[in-house]
């Protein structure tokens, strides 16, 4: 049987980690998002009016990944043009996907508009430093709030769960969009790839070719929309992916602390071929993770303190 979601609202972060952040289980907070100025503000003519002229790359670059084929080139568009595809796409021609822009760099000015930032992403250690330098890079780029917007038709190009063993929380701004979510006991129906271990090979969950993935078949999903004003939650190792209903803009971010460390270090320690590379990566993160933890605990002290 599917996994039904729940729908919360006046979450406290208690419950929040105790109901969900801690079990590893998707949640859809309806009220997070509540004091945000971007609702009601972002919406595809705003992007249009506001940074029309702004030249934007468009493309996706499945090279590589078993089960896809490769990508064109980035298609260039301004975003007055991007967004008149937007508003004209359809589910038979839809439009490009301007997907995983790091919001910050592109758009400094809207900052303001996501604040304040829901209280579920702390603490996330993605930002922090940390001794080996292509770690550091890795983990401080996932730490980074990311802008989506697509149109009617649209979705994301693969069936996934975040990599580094991060939780996702993903927030509807603009139009609706609907979540295909599988739990991590379905991965042995989902094929994932050799080359890349969070990527399934199934590339079109809507029209899968049983022949090719005959397993498929016994894959349970759990489908639904997600609201403007919505936040949902998608814990570590959740298989999902997405369609717009609509013409869509979303927010993302991920994040990585105590309650899925250990996802981090399994991801990373199974991506090396070497054993000693193998062995070497997991000691080192798993002194990492612990420090860390010791380090939250005043953190978490003060937080149910001043909720109490």
């Amino acid at each position: 049987m599917a996994f039904q979601i729940e729908h919360r609202e006046r979450l406290s972060y208690q419950e929040f980690a105790a109901d969900y952040l801690y079990p590893f289980k998707p949640v859809i907070v309806t009220d997070a998002l509540r004091d945000w100025k971007a609702i009601g503000r972002w919406t595809p003519e705003f992007f249009k009016r506001e940074f029309g002229t702004m030249k934007i790359r468009i493309g996706d670059d499945l090279k590589g990944k078993a089960g896809y084929k490769t990508a064109s080139a980035p298609v260039e568009f301004t975003m007055e043009g991007f967004i008149d595809e937007v508003l004209q796409s359809t589910p038979e021609s839809p439009a490009p996907y301007f997907r995983n822009q790091v919001l910050y760099d592109l758009f400094p000015s809207l900052k303001d508009d996501i604040q304040p930032l829901p209280e579920y992403f702390e603490p996330n250690w993605l930002p922090d430093h940390f001794l080996m330098s292509h770690v550091e890079k890795v983990l401080n780029r996932g730490a980074a709030i990311e802008l989506y917007i697509g149109g009617r038709g649209g979705s994301f190009p693969v069936l996934h769960y975040d990599g580094a063993g991060s939780h996702a929380f993903l927030m509807q701004v603009y139009g609706r969009k609907e979540f295909i979510l599988y739990p991590p006991d379905q991965e042995k129906f989902l094929y994932p790839s050799q080359e890349k271990l969070n990527l399934s090979m199934v590339n079109d969950v809507d029209h899968p070719d049983l022949t090719r993935f005959p397993l498929f078949a016994n894959a349970q999903a759990s489908k639904f929309i997600l609201e403007p004003g919505e936040l949902l939650f998608i814990p570590s190792h959740w298989w999902h992916t997405t369609k717009m209903l609509s013409p869509s803009i979303s927010v993302s971010i991920n994040v990585l602390n105590e309650s899925n460390w250990h996802e981090l270090v399994s991801f990373v320690a199974r991506g090396r071929k070497s054993l000693l590379v193998s062995l070497g990566s997991r000691a080192y993160l798993s002194c990492a993770g612990a420090w860390r933890a010791w380090r939250d605990r005043e953190w978490r002290k003060r937080a149910f303190k001043e909720a109490a």
